[in-house]
């Protein structure tokens, strides 16, 4: 069976983004790409169930239709990305911007993330988390010292949190002020001593030490460097669950070696996969945009995904307080439209018998507990 594949364009005002998804037999997955002016923006990799059917078209029509189904998300995802992108600028408020940025970020389209960004802090300039999320993203681009300069803010303000001074750490690491970084590293540590990410990237900054500043009065002896890398990433190790026995091998390997470019090289093309982007609160954050933004347009069969994607993820994270208060307002949503079902349900038995007073007296108790329930969510939402 060969493999399957989609192709469009997708047209956004004055832009146009290529979206591109084919399967990979010999892997069974599915990778979705998406370009712009010809340069990779963002790819997922999607896994699929692979069937044995004696008719061999029914397992090609499953996989057809699982990468079309896939297809067309990501071209649904785009254009609503725009539009509500387009509804929060005309009305814009922190809380949405943020979420917006946040979505922008997830597709890889930095130069929107950072026009959002920067918008939330022309409404509210001391909003530690648009401070944060605009050096994180300055930081992707190798621009540290405006990632540090905006760290510096959020640390002054008093928001001393261990993902700051990880984000700190990691804008000094890329100038090569291994010293700075590794104290900050240290600091982060010290506010979690179990901060996984915190404890992998300074491993990575004690290897990168020893090639750039192999003799330091400010460090510890390379052998001292080594042995702490070591302990950080069988650290790691133990308590990730992605980090698999052959990566771990293969880098310990490298730094037997004294391989320690190769090592680092391992580490850093690794950490994207080691420590992915929080999916569950992109789950909530996506919910919230469609909403309050395209309510009109969100489908039981949508809400009904939501439900799915936040009960899986419960599954994984049951400790996310967000996930089960995010999984609680899709109930409430829920709710409404059975509210609205029921009400289209009196009309139409209005329609058969005018003066049916139970289904007049039903319909005037929907109408006015359907508006109450709209205003409270809305407030519960905001």
């Amino acid at each position: 069976m060969p493999d399957i594949g989609f192709n469009d364009n997708v047209v956004v005002g004055k832009r146009i983004f290529h979206v591109q998804t084919a399967t990979n037999k010999a892997k069974g997955v599915v990778r979705c790409e998406i370009f712009e002016k010809g340069r990779l923006i963002t790819a997922q990799t999607f896994h699929y169930e692979r069937r044995k059917s004696e008719q061999a078209q029914t397992a090609e029509d499953h996989v057809k239709n699982f990468v079309k189904d896939v297809h067309q998300a990501t071209i649904d995802e785009i254009h609503f990305l725009f539009k509500v992108a387009d509804r929060i600028n005309k009305a814009p408020n922190v809380n949405a911007l943020l979420k917006l940025g946040t979505l922008f970020l997830k597709h890889n389209l930095i130069s929107d993330a950072i026009r959002t960004f920067k918008k939330v802090l022309e409404i509210d300039p001391k909003c530690n988390r648009a401070l944060i999320l605009l050096a994180s993203t300055y930081t992707k681009l190798n621009r540290n010292d405006e990632a540090i300069n905006l760290l510096n803010r959020v640390v002054k303000s008093g928001y001393n949190y261990a993902d700051v001074f990880n984000q700190l750490a990691l804008a000094y690491s890329n100038k090569h002020n291994h010293v700075k970084a590794l104290n900050y590293y240290q600091e982060a540590l010290r506010i979690n001593p179990n901060y996984g990410e915190a404890q992998y990237n300074t491993a990575i900054t004690y290897l990168e030490s020893i090639l750039t500043q192999k003799e330091s009065s400010y460090l510890p002896p390379p052998s001292i460097r080594i042995d702490r890398a070591r302990q950080l990433l069988r650290k790691v190790k133990n308590s990730n669950p992605l980090f698999t026995d052959e990566q771990y091998l293969a880098i310990e390997q490298s730094i037997d070696r004294s391989e320690f470019e190769e090592a680092i090289r391992l580490l850093v093309n690794l950490r994207e996969r080691l420590f992915p982007q929080d999916t569950s609160s992109l789950i909530s954050t996506s919910f919230y945009l469609k909403f309050m933004y395209d309510g009109v347009n969100l489908t039981e069969r949508e809400i009904k995904q939501y439900e799915q994607e936040l009960k899986e993820a419960i599954k994984v994270r049951p400790e996310y307080a967000d996930l089960w208060n995010s999984l609680g307002v899709v109930h409430l949503i829920q709710c409404r439209n059975l509210f609205l079902q029921a009400l289209n349900e009196f009309d139409r038995a209005l329609e058969i018998n005018p003066s049916y007073e139970k289904a007049m007296k039903n319909k005037k108790l929907v109408e006015n507990d359907g508006k109450e329930f709209l205003i409270l969510l809305r407030a519960i939402l905001k």
